[in-house]
């Protein structure tokens, strides 16, 4: 792998990501505001990694599936801390991680035969929607626990109610469900040949199963 600026920037949001949900979990002010901190600017180096990319022409194959990858280890870790807590519903969670796995297995296949993906709108806006509401929960929540004014704290309070916690996310999950069977449909050329070889082992085995 090349160790050029982009690439980097998408590395560290792998390793900002297990940092952020230590912090995330614990109950002191300053571990809440550090991991806010953390993953604000862990979003950011996404953008930041494809401009400097697009800038200086530093885009390469192991770019196109390091960015993504980041990402989506990035908002699961976010997920999964946000489970923990009780904020949202594993169920939901468990659902974005089996579309970010097929996807992730989706762009690897690729890659195996020659035919890497471009990551299209329909990704970036999940990850848009994802991050902005992880953001979203992370300021409301830690703003709840600082001495503000009574009439903010009002805000956080309902920004923070389950109902509106949960209906958010499950507009999240609508979307990143779509966008992953959108992914899919339009790769099934690439899929074909992959599904053709399961059904001819399919029917070897149970070939030999018969015999």
């Amino acid at each position: 792998m090349r160790y050029t600026l982009p690439n980097i920037f998408s590395l560290s949001r792998v390793i900002i990501a297990p940092i952020f949900l230590v912090l995330f979990l614990q109950s002191g002010h300053i571990e809440r505001i550090v991991a806010v901190v953390l993953f604000i600017v862990a979003a950011l180096t996404d953008y930041v990694d494809g401009w400097l990319a697009r800038k200086y022409s530093q885009s390469s194959t192991c770019g196109t599936i390091i960015d993504p990858l980041a990402d989506k280890i990035l908002t699961s870790t976010a997920f999964v801390g946000f489970a923990l807590l009780s904020l949202i519903a594993w169920w939901m969670v468990f659902v974005v991680l089996v579309r970010d796995v097929a996807t992730t297995a989706l762009r690897s296949y690729a890659d195996s035969i020659g035919r890497p993906l471009i990551t299209s709108w329909g990704a970036k806006a999940k990850t848009f929607a994802q991050m902005t509401f992880i953001i979203a929960v992370l300021v409301f929540r830690t703003a709840q626990a600082l001495p503000l004014s009574a009439q903010f704290y009002d805000y956080t309070a309902f920004a923070l109610q389950p109902l509106v916690v949960q209906s958010l996310m499950l507009l999240v999950t609508f979307i990143t469900v779509w966008t992953g069977i959108e992914y899919f449909l339009d790769n099934r050329d690439i899929l074909r040949p992959c599904y053709l070889r399961i059904l001819r082992l399919a029917r070897r085995r149970a070939r030999r199963t018969l015999s």
